[in-house]
């Protein structure tokens, strides 16, 4: 618990933010149905906003987080914890959401509407996903949690402002492309905060267990090799 709230507590303002946007949604999911709420929310579609939406919701998709990952890891190597982190985020944050889903069987917007006889059709519809595995947003979990590893890594006002609203953006698309209702991406946000700040607790308790320490010094400052005299002078 003291560790949760050290970490709040060092980047109160992007935790801040987030209060602020889990008040907003829950006063929307409070103000309509899970139809009405996705109806309202997708009353303007333009072929310009499918193809930037499409774009936007690539950023959630574990590919993307993946190779950014990797990359990281093996260019960058003043960086190397940091990828550590947003794996571990996307992970553990992946595998919570994918319990819920198998847990809970929510039919998609375009099944629930078909289910309901309710006469409503976007142009979405024809590409967006089919079944019964719609909750939480999977796609939302890791963008939220990758946003969340890198406000705790940068901590800088505008950094974090920037990536929570690019976490709307990509939360916004799942139900812009009709493959999420409100309430799956509200659900994904909150897990990929809850576990992007886990994962940058664990990482600083895995750091400073004493066992990993010594491994680390010992990679850093390897024992010096003697040469045998010997051998040496033959």
């Amino acid at each position: 618990m003291n560790s949760i709230l050290k970490v709040i507590t060092q980047n109160s303002f992007f935790y801040g933010l987030n209060l602020l946007l889990i008040s907003a949604v829950v006063l929307l999911l409070c103000s309509f149905s899970q139809a009405d709420g996705f109806i309202w929310l997708n009353q303007f579609h333009t072929a310009i906003l499918n193809l930037i939406f499409e774009s936007i919701t690539f950023l959630g998709d574990g590919w993307f987080i993946i190779v950014s990952s990797v990359f990281i890891l093996l260019f960058v190597k003043k960086h190397r914890k940091l990828a550590i982190i947003i794996l571990l985020s996307y992970i553990s944050s992946g595998i919570f959401a994918q319990i819920i889903k198998n847990i809970i069987a929510a039919p998609r917007p375009k099944v629930y509407f078909e289910l309901h006889h309710y006469q409503y059709y976007l142009d979405t519809f024809a590409s967006s996903r089919i079944g019964f595995n719609s909750f939480p947003s999977g796609h939302t979990a890791s963008f939220f949690a990758l946003a969340t590893v890198l406000s705790n890594y940068c901590k800088r006002r505008y950094v974090c402002a920037s990536l929570l609203l690019l976490s709307i953006l990509v939360g916004y698309s799942r139900i812009y492309l009709a493959h999420h209702f409100l309430m799956d991406v509200f659900v994904g946000a909150v897990i990929g905060v809850v576990f992007g700040s886990l994962s940058v607790i664990w990482f600083n308790k895995i750091m400073e267990n004493p066992f990993v320490k010594k491994k680390i010094n010992s990679l850093k400052h390897p024992s010096p090799s003697f040469s045998n005299p010997t051998l040496s002078g033959q």
